[in-house]
C-alpha cells in the first residue's frame, strides 16, 4: 500500500490524505500529527456531514520492460481496478532519436 485517497461516492477527490490533511479539513479538531487518520477519519465532519471516504491505495508490481528502448513511469493519479484503487505502471517506446540520444550519452560516459 502507498497511501489513502479521499473519495466522494467513490469519485477520486485528492491523493495523498494523511494527517496534516485531516487537520485541514477539520480545523475545529485538534488531533496531534501523529494521530491514526485512518482511524479517526470517519468519526470527522468531513466524513459524516460531507460523504467523504478514504481508501487505501497500492502500488501495480513494475512491469518488465527493456531499458534500451522503453520508459516506465507511474500513473500521474490513482484509479480504481477491481474495486480498489491503484497506481499502475506505463511503458512507452523510445522514438529512434531517444535511443541515439542515450546511446550517445552512454558512450561519452564510458569514455570519461
Amino acid at each position: 500500500m502507498t497511501g489513502f485517497v479521499k473519495t466522494k461516492d467513490n469519485a477520486f477527490v485528492e491523493y495523498p490524505y494523511g494527517a496534516a490533511e485531516l487537520q485541514r479539513d477539520n480545523p475545529e479538531a485538534n488531533h496531534p500529527y501523529e494521530c491514526d487518520f485512518v482511524s479517526i477519519f470517519p468519526t470527522t465532519p468531513a466524513a459524516t456531514r460531507d460523504g467523504f471516504a478514504l481508501s487505501p491505495v497500492v502500488v501495480d508490481e513494475v512491469p518488465e520492460y527493456d531499458g534500451q528502448t522503453q520508459t516506465v513511469h507511474r500513473s500521474e493519479l490513482p484509479f480504481i481496478r477491481d474495486g480498489g484503487w491503484v497506481f499502475s505502471w506505463i511503458v512507452t517506446d523510445l522514438t529512434p532519436e531517444q535511443i541515439a540520444n542515450m546511446q550517445a550519452m552512454q558512450e561519452q560516459m564510458r569514455a570519461v
